[in-house]
């Protein structure tokens, strides 16, 4: 059955489960469907460059399609460790280099029926390489582009696993973030990602940044998906621990309950008119479902959401220099076991590496020159408190559930030389308290997708993602990419 014939680009994860058990189809068609799409899209003229490598397809089909992930084609970002797949987060020190172990988030959607098929590209070292860098880009990967406007950027660091979703090659696909990094790439791409609580779904086994801030996240194509996903995979992992079921009785508590959305507008609103134009129609558009809606709560509340990027980008080098240096020496690929290796092997290969932006981020990791624990630990200290503080007031003082703000502008023009230009984002605030946030496209600008960013206080997931679905329900937008060379076209 061809990828056409069968409709895979069409078909979320309860959609292709349902047909499972009706006989629709079997896990080899669907199997062959999604490998066909990458065939087709991936490395064809249009060249996406979202996967970095594949499972051979006749390994493949032996999955029960009764299980929750039965039969469920999904990719994961390559930077999750895999026992059959290299993983090599962009970086071609690592090519060709099979984990000894997986990360324990793999092992789980095996054991619950996922057919992984393969690994998705990534900006290289999750954007924490140096600065001026190209979202998207790898070297081991290339330059992966936005299925809707192909000269247009499709956002990082999870790139691939946005891009794959939105393009029709899985229903749901893995990514990580530790600031932006599935928020980003699903506004631009204008499918769901969802950055649960730090920590809901285990990071080991996930090439690090930042252990205070690393988080295993989701991509779909509807927030309905989002949530089936996320609850069985958590539900599954807290079922080694002898705990299940708390998650989805929350959800189920969260979706009968009315909510009232909380819009904060200092630092949140300007940075891109056009964005801004389509986030007010939505708000209009939702209080005429009957959502209540608290604008300006920042104000109303004292609610101060700035945080410092300097000194967040201290903690993330800080924290890179222990955390990366660990995971690189435990798992020991001769001449990449240490930052310093990694650094050198770049330095040693500059044309293949280093020609279109620099190690910055990784050479600070390494000397921490004019870095100290006590400054790390005084800017780690404040930023959490200012995030989550923010979190907490406009929260209580405001009597809202939800906080809700424009993720950010449209995808900008892929610029190898000058890097990329984000003139601002929303997602942040979320990824500094460790809280959980959802994108949810809510329409264009010239063909381009925008995106409004659902997020609340730590442990409030069911919360973000009930909200996350009623919204999703009363635009009942699908954003489909056209794979246009440029929006001129």
């Amino acid at each position: 059955m061809s990828s056409s014939e069968l409709g895979i680009s069409s078909l979320g994860v309860l959609d292709l489960r349902e047909g499972y058990l009706r006989g629709d189809y079997s896990v080899a068609e669907v199997v062959a469907s999604s490998m066909g799409r990458i065939a087709e899209l991936d490395k064809g003229p249009l060249g996406l460059r979202a996967v970095i490598s594949t499972i051979e397809a006749g390994v493949l089909a032996s999955s029960e399609v009764t299980a929750p992930f039965g039969g469920v084609p999904i990719l994961l970002k390559d930077n999750i460790d895999t026992a059959d797949l290299p993983t090599t987060a962009g970086s071609l020190a690592l090519a060709g280099s099979v984990p000894r172990r997986e990360a324990p988030v793999v092992g789980a959607i095996r054991r619950l029926g996922g057919v992984i098929v393969g690994k998705t590209n990534l900006s290289e070292w999750a954007n924490m390489r140096g600065s001026h860098s190209s979202s998207g880009w790898s070297a081991v990967g290339g330059q992966c582009r936005n299925p809707h406007c192909l000269d247009r950027s499709p956002g990082g660091s999870s790139s691939g696993s946005a891009v794959a979703v939105a393009a029709g090659y899985v229903p749901v696909a893995v990514g990580t973030e530790t600031d932006g990094s599935i928020l980003c790439p699903a506004a631009l791409n204008g499918v769901f990602g969802f950055k649960p609580t730090h920590g809901a779904l285990p990071t080991k086994g996930v090439v690090p940044i930042a252990s205070s801030q690393d988080t295993i996240g989701l991509f779909a194509r509807s927030a309905k998906d989002l949530s089936y996903a996320f609850g069985v995979m958590v539900e599954e992992l807290r079922a080694e621990r002898g705990k299940r079921g708390a998650f989805e009785a929350a959800l189920d508590r969260a979706r009968t309950r009315p909510f009232t959305v909380g819009v904060p507008r200092s630092g949140f609103f300007g940075y891109s008119p056009k964005a801004d134009t389509v986030f007010e129609g939505v708000l209009e558009t939702l209080q005429r479902a009957g959502i209540h809606v608290v604008d300006a709560v920042d104000a109303k509340t004292g609610a101060d959401f700035s945080i410092s990027e300097e000194d967040e980008l201290v903690v993330l080098i800080w924290e890179m220099h222990h955390d990366l240096g660990a995971y690189l020496a435990d798992r020991g690929v001769p001449g990449a076991a240490s930052i310093q290796e990694i650094v050198d092997f770049n330095a040693s290969h500059p044309r293949a590496e280093l020609e279109y932006f620099g190690q910055e981020h990784l050479e600070a990791a390494v000397s921490l020159q004019g870095y100290t624990e006590a400054g790390y630990r005084r800017m780690r200290s404040e930023n959490l408190r200012r995030a989550e503080g923010a979190i907490s007031r406009s929260k209580t003082l405001g009597e809202v559930d939800v906080l809700c703000v424009p993720t950010m502008g449209p995808a900008w023009t892929i610029d190898h030389v000058n890097g990329d230009f984000v003139s601002g984002a929303g997602y942040s605030v979320a990824a500094v308290a460790g809280a959980p946030s959802i994108n949810i496209p809510i329409g264009e600008v010239s063909g381009l997708p925008i995106g409004m960013t659902v997020f609340s206080h730590a442990f409030a997931d069911a919360q973000v993602l009930a909200a996350a679905e009623r919204i999703a329900e009363i635009l009942a937008l699908r954003l489909t990419p056209r794979f246009l060379p440029s929006i001129d076209s």
